[in-house]
């Protein structure tokens, strides 16, 4: 009696926003590679259930570890983080690009191959499916603050083996992304919310300019990230087509940072600019000015707290791109004066000027009073935010 395991057809990005790296083993990388659908199927003969333990053993991540997507450096910031703390560290390297999750294991069957199915489901439906003929595999673009489960499928000879289901979890951390040729790139995405939410990840990104884009980096854009719309904040007269393509959409604007906000002659572009997020048929959205840093910025402590993320949070957020090449690329200003002169002034104001002592509702009244709906705010929070997991 077969009983069939629910297969994809061909090496999809999670959805959880995972795409391959690699196979290696012994010093060698090998390309994993599923061209046509494939079947895998056990037998209540042939095919035995391995516990964790004795035949497939998880090395690392250990089962049910935690793992930073983060380098030591940025992952030790984290741990103590306080907002405007953070010292002089930029020496024009991308020190934020995230780290892969090495998933290796040991297998007593000497395979010939092995299927590694990666899912967000204890009952692994829905998978990710890799080809691998080593015993180690390197996943990219896991999301932060999500809680995975991988199981190996291996063929042995005459028979195929089927792991027990293992688990990691990602740390609850910034979720930067690796666009090659672009600096200062990461997913809005994964922060709580007031209300018990979180904002989706996967949906919208920041970051600096194409201007160092490679053909490596657009495919990454395009096809991995799926990337709809590019929201150039440098200026409204720019015309298409977006470095990305043809097929993405580019809306271009003049975009106020900071205290700048408040200026009459930016109030058409901000409201241009947030109805970017009005309209589900744009996502995902890549937004960006130069450096990815103060337009963009201050575009990304609007969302984020009309979403209600906490302000911790929200400058959390801001002061990843002191560790990056182009967010820090003033060797002369300290990270912390810059997010108290600037980030958190601009905070100060919109409590000021709107009375309000929640940021969530005087962000939201701020907005109304320059020209904003309440549907168009409504429809921005629903479109950037979920259930928590």
């Amino acid at each position: 009696m077969k009983k069939a395991y629910g297969i994809i057809s061909s090496v999809l990005a999670l959805s959880a926003a995972a795409s391959l790296c690699g196979c290696t083993g012994q010093g060698e990388e090998q390309t994993t590679d599923m061209q046509s659908e494939t079947s895998i199927t056990q037998t209540d003969a042939e095919t035995e259930k391995v516990p964790h333990g004795p035949g497939i053993r998880a090395v690392s991540p250990e089962n049910g570890q935690t793992v930073s997507l983060l380098n030591e450096e940025m992952t030790k910031w984290l741990s103590a983080y306080k907002p405007a703390r953070l010292d002089k560290i930029c020496d024009f390297t991308e020190k934020c690009e995230p780290v892969p999750v090495t998933l290796r294991w040991e297998n007593d069957y000497s395979p010939l191959y092995s299927h590694v199915l990666i899912s967000r489901s204890a009952d692994m439906s829905d998978p990710a499916i890799y080809l691998c003929a080593a015993d180690q595999l390197e996943v990219r673009d896991l999301y932060a603050g999500v809680r995975y489960y991988w199981q190996l499928i291996s063929e042995c000879g005459d028979k195929t083996v089927a792991s027990a289901v293992f688990t990691f979890e990602t740390a609850a951390q910034p979720r930067t992304v690796a666009i090659d040729g672009v600096s200062n790139a990461r997913d809005i995405g994964g922060y709580p919310t007031k209300d018990g939410k979180r904002v989706k990840q996967g949906v919208v990104y920041r970051g600096a300019d194409f201007s160092k884009i490679t053909a490596e980096g657009i495919n990454k854009a395009v096809n991995v990230l799926g990337i709809k719309t590019e929201l150039d904040l440098r200026d409204r007269n720019k015309k298409g087509p977006s470095p990305l393509g043809e097929n993405v959409k580019l809306i271009a604007v003049s975009a106020p940072w900071y205290g700048g906000a408040f200026e009459e002659g930016y109030k058409q572009d901000l409201i241009n600019e947030l109805r970017v997020f009005t309209d589900q048929e744009n996502f995902p959205v890549y937004f960006h000015c130069s450096l990815g840093r103060d337009r963009t910025g201050t575009l990304a402590f609007l969302l984020l707290a009309l979403c209600g993320v906490e302000k911790n949070d929200i400058y959390k957020d801001y002061e990843v791109s002191f560790f990056s090449d182009f967010g820090g690329y003033d060797d002369r200003t300290e990270p912390s004066f810059m997010v108290n002169s600037n980030l958190d002034a601009f905070r100060k104001s919109i409590l000021s000027k709107t009375k309000e002592k929640d940021l969530q509702a005087a962000v939201r009244s701020y907005l109304i009073s320059v020209g904003m709906t309440e549907a168009e705010l409504d429809a921005i929070v629903d479109n950037l935010t979920e259930a928590a997991q």
